[in-house]
């Protein structure tokens, strides 16, 4: 999956525009993702990817860009 595919999947599971969603962008300061909607993408990036998230790393990811270069470390694709 590239950058622009995961985040359109962001921009649907969190319901915010997509082009809000850079990689600088925070999820809890500039999107206002409270600690629910940050589970609830866990979750879904989890079934998504055919992967379990460790609660401890779950929590260093602050940002799009984090979010990405996660998944991008497994799955081997650019970072954005």
């Amino acid at each position: 999956m590239h950058f622009e595919d995961f985040r359109r999947f962001l921009a649907e599971t969190l319901n915010v525009a997509e082009e809000s969603l850079h990689p600088e962008a925070s999820f809890l300061t500039d999107l206002a993702i409270d600690s629910l909607r940050m589970v609830e993408l866990v979750l879904r990036l989890e079934a998504r990817l055919g992967m379990t998230i460790p609660v401890e790393e779950a929590w260093n990811i602050q940002t799009v860009g984090d979010a990405y270069a996660y998944y991008a470390e497994r799955f081997g694709h650019a970072t954005p």
